[in-house]
């Protein structure tokens, strides 16, 4: 018993003894001076972190900033229907400049250039050393995939809000050779009650039959994002692959969805009705009649003698010159009639001219 008390007293006086210690001292100021360093260091790391982030944040504002111009022009040259591209379109903008049409470098260049003439921020960011200026044929890719996108989703979410809708679909080869099946939709927009006819897409088609057509219509829905449970019309030419009562686009598409009703496209059905009423032998030669006179006046001489009693006249004419009638478009043969028409009067004293 006398040595177990013996032990706990030398166990308090060892706590005693430590703390009276200098080394123990020491030890708790080194331990402290870790710990404050370690917070430190850990404050300066989370500052450097805030710092990278602002940097990260300016940039990619200053990013943003930059690459609107180009998304602006792009969008332009699509909404005027021009082409992007020129016979140079690589390097710095204003460095690789001439007035050598040889040298074209296309009109999205162009319009950045002119664009940066007013723009100091934007003259300095396309003259800077950097390589990423957002110009590059790739770039421009990307970029109209991404409107393309942005478009197509705006276009879904409304066919999607309308729950009822109809499919327009015609196939065509490129000048590569390609089938391709340009993809619509008509719908009613409900916030408004308009009705509206959107293009998709165009698709390559390798399948050209009825079946293998049906499904490249709806599995392309599906893929834009279109519920076909919707799907109330089908709208097509009258070939036997699209129409076919049984092997037809329109039949399997009627297997998966019952209430898509097909209707028969009204404009080509106009054309299969304008193109046969030219055996008419009073149509055709009216029609032949109309093409000689225009042939008449194509050569310059004589198209500038109507012109002459066209801009002479004291009735003001939207009409300058008469039009080829086509064998197979309805609407180009109505407006070479619609003109002649129109210009019936100068014709007849533009002949009465040349034949004195």
């Amino acid at each position: 018993m006398t040595g177990v008390v013996k032990v706990q007293l030398r166990a308090d006086n060892f706590g005693e003894i430590v703390l009276r210690s200098p080394l123990h001292w020491e030890a708790v100021a080194l331990f402290c001076r870790t710990v404050m360093k370690r917070k430190e260091d850990a404050e300066r790391e989370r500052q450097l972190d805030k710092q990278i982030d602002i940097g990260r944040e300016k940039e990619i504002i200053e990013n943003r900033k930059n690459i609107i111009p180009v998304i602006e022009a792009i969008i332009l040259s699509g909404w005027q229907n021009m082409a992007l591209r020129g016979h140079r379109d690589s390097g710095n903008i204003f460095k690789t400049f001439s007035d050598d049409k040889r040298n074209n470098d296309g009109n999205f260049r162009s319009i950045l250039r002119y664009r940066a003439q007013g723009d100091s921020d934007m003259r300095s960011y396309l003259e800077s050393s950097g390589t990423i200026k957002y110009t590059s044929s790739t770039s421009q890719n990307e970029i109209i995939d991404s409107c393309n996108k942005v478009l197509l989703n705006k276009i879904v979410l409304r066919v999607n809000e309308a729950k009822c809708f109809s499919v327009l679909a015609d196939e065509t080869a490129d000048v590569s050779g390609i089938e391709q099946v340009s993809l619509c939709v008509r719908y009613v927009k409900l916030n408004t009650l308009e009705l509206h006819e959107d293009f998709l897409q165009f698709v390559p088609a390798v399948d050209m039959t009825g079946k293998g057509l049906a499904k490249l219509i709806i599995d392309n829905l599906q893929q834009f994002g279109i519920d076909p449970i919707y799907l109330r019309g089908q709208g097509y030419d009258g070939a036997a692959s699209m129409s076919g009562k049984f092997n037809g686009v329109q039949a399997h598409i009627k297997d998966i969805q019952p209430l898509a009703i097909y209707v028969h496209c009204s404009a080509h059905v106009l054309n299969l009705v304008v193109s046969k009423s030219y055996s008419v032998t009073q149509i055709r030669d009216c029609l032949a009649t109309l093409g000689k006179v225009r042939d008449f006046f194509i050569f310059p001489k004589r198209k500038s003698i109507l012109r002459f009693h066209i801009e002479n006249s004291s009735e003001t004419s939207t009409k300058k010159s008469l039009k080829r009638s086509c064998e197979t478009r309805w609407i180009e043969r109505f407006n070479a009639i619609n003109d002649f028409m129109e210009l019936y009067e100068y014709v007849i004293e533009a002949l009465d001219t040349i034949s004195e």
